[in-house]
């Protein structure tokens, strides 16, 4: 029977890996052997410390929990509370169109676009008291602005139109 190609050259591989093991210790082999022969085998004492010395504190395996402190920490907990942060608005105006001189105002987040009009009957489009983004409600459409509340604080936010102010002139 003929061993297959991977096999013969795995047991080359190990073949090899023992010789050099064996050739490349920096003891010889007989060595080691005497050394163990000879030297008696004392457990190991632990360090004492000289007298007068604190001694180290064992660690504590069983931990109990103190009352006092508990009650300090959910005392201290109640009274602290961590104020809401207003995020970033996440909406941009993407653009503006004109029809019978009414402004429609595009709005994105990157991901979806609402047109901001009070009249039209577009798909999806958002008004006052709408909430085109979790969180973000239109309180105002200005003529040069667009005003967002972040409901959790109450935080007013101003989104500036800049040029789709006014209706192109053709």
């Amino acid at each position: 029977m003929k061993l297959p190609r991977y096999l013969q050259v795995a047991l080359l591989a190990t073949a090899g890996a023992v010789v050099w093991s064996q050739l490349s210790d920096d003891e010889p082999a007989s060595v080691v052997p005497q050394v163990m022969e000879s030297a008696p085998l004392r457990p190991a004492k632990p360090k004492e410390a000289p007298p007068g010395a604190p001694r180290p504190a064992r660690p504590n395996l069983f931990p109990q929990p103190l009352a006092d402190t508990g009650a300090e920490q959910t005392e201290a907990e109640q009274h602290v509370e961590a104020e809401p942060v207003t995020p970033e608005l996440p909406l941009q105006a993407l653009g503006a169109w004109w029809s019978q001189h009414q402004r429609v105002i595009l709005l994105t987040d990157g991901v979806e676009t609402w047109p901001v009009c009070s009249k039209c009957k577009a798909e999806g489009k958002i008004w006052i008291g709408n909430e085109p983004v979790s969180g973000w409600q239109l309180k105002a459409v200005e003529k040069d602005h667009l005003l967002f509340e972040w409901r959790l604080t109450h935080t007013q936010r101003r989104l500036e139109l800049g040029e789709l102010q006014s209706e192109p002139t053709r």
